[in-house]
This record gives structure tokens, C-alpha cells and sequence, in this order.
């Protein structure tokens, strides 16, 4: 004898497999998300270990660990601001498939004035310290390291557009960008610290 199936039944059978199904994918899903986070974390921790091993021959010299007896911006150090342009220089370049190296060489040496900044009052003949630094950072990278014409470029242009000429390779225009962003990122990480710190200083009083 054959038992008949209620509807209410077909109903329950059905709504149970549809979430088995659903729960299958959703597992599925969050698999391939997991996944995909993981590939990304790893690709990142391959980049940040080929950039150190590119820039160490470079970033030990003491000519450029100088650099962080200087200030920069706001609490940044001009070391540390070369550092965070080099390396977005590099990823940047790496993924426009453009000459990374040559970029994180550059992002390193951008900078390379040697002198702090604030308070610095141009000797007779000299422009601001925002228009010559740029030949300053050059010509002691010069003293101190092999430069290709590209480097070069990107050293002496990376204040584009107040240095008037306009960069003649595509990397320069990277680093043009990418030491604005820093720059601005360094100034608002000091603001917002400072924020914080009040908020925080008002809660316990």
C-alpha cells in the first residue's frame, strides 16, 4: 500500500534540500574568497620580500640611512618617506609592467637633499628649497651611486608640475603621483594620531 505524501510535506522536503543546496554553495563560496585572500596575501608578502632584496644594496649605504636624521613631514622621517614612495613606486610600476627597479632606486633617492628642510633658508642664488631640492637630491645621488637617465628623470622631476619640464618617461610620472599621495598620507597619519589622542585624553579626563 502506497502512502500518500502531503503537500505540507513535499513542501518541507523540498525547502530542506534547496537549503542544503544553498548552504552547499555558500561554503563553496567562502572557500574560494578564503582562497583568493590567501593567494593575495601571499603575493604581497613575494613582493615586499623581492623589493627589500632590491633596495638593501641601496637603503644600507649611510648616505642614505642619513636620511632619518631629518624630518620630513610632520613626524616622517625623509628616510621613511623615500622608503614609502620606493615602494609604492615599485608595486605600481610592477603592475603597469614598467621598470620596477629602476622606480624603487628612484623612490629611494628622490629625496636625497640631505638637510632638514624646515627653517632652511637658501643660500644667495637659490630658489625654495621645493624647486631646488630636487637638483640637490640629484646631484648627491650622483656622488654615491650609478644613475641611469631614467633614474635620473625621476629624481630631478618628481616635483612635476612645479618644476616646469615635464617628466620624458612614464615612471616619472608614477613618482609624481606616488610622492604626492605619501605626502599628503604622512601629514593627515599626524592629524588624525593627534585626533585620536585628544578623544582618548578627554575620555580618561
Amino acid at each position: 500500500m502506497q502512502t500518500k505524501v502531503s503537500n505540507n510535506s513535499k513542501r518541507y522536503i523540498y525547502r530542506k534540500n534547496a537549503l542544503g543546496r544553498d548552504k552547499s554553495v555558500m561554503g563553496q563560496m567562502a572557500g574560494a574568497v578564503k582562497n583568493y585572500i590567501k593567494q593575495k596575501n601571499e603575493q604581497r608578502r613575494l613582493t615586499a620580500k623581492e623589493y627589500r632584496k632590491t633596495v638593501r644594496p641601496i637603503a644600507t649605504k649611510p648616505v642614505v640611512q642619513s636620511m632619518k636624521k631629518f624630518n620630513h613631514h610632520s613626524q616622517t622621517s625623509c628616510f621613511k618617506h623615500s622608503v614609502h614612495v620606493s615602494y609604492m613606486n615599485y608595486i605600481v610600476c610592477k603592475k603597469l609592467g614598467l621598470d620596477d627597479n629602476a622606480a624603487a632606486k628612484a623612490g629611494l633617492l628622490h629625496d636625497l637633499f640631505l638637510y632638514d628642510w624646515h627653517g632652511h633658508k637658501p643660500e644667495k642664488g637659490e630658489r625654495m628649497h621645493g624647486f631646488e631640492h630636487p637638483n640637490k637630491a640629484l646631484k648627491n645621488a650622483h656622488d654615491n651611486f650609478s644613475l641611469t637617465k631614467k633614474e635620473g628623470d625621476m629624481i630631478t622631476k618628481h616635483m612635476f608640475p612645479l618644476t616646469l619640464t615635464p617628466p620624458s618617461y612614464k615612471e616619472t610620472y608614477v613618482i609624481v603621483m606616488t610622492d604626492k599621495l605619501c605626502s599628503v598620507g604622512e601629514v593627515l597619519d599626524k592629524y588624525f594620531r593627534k585626533k585620536y589622542k585628544n578623544k582618548k585624553t578627554n575620555k580618561i579626563n
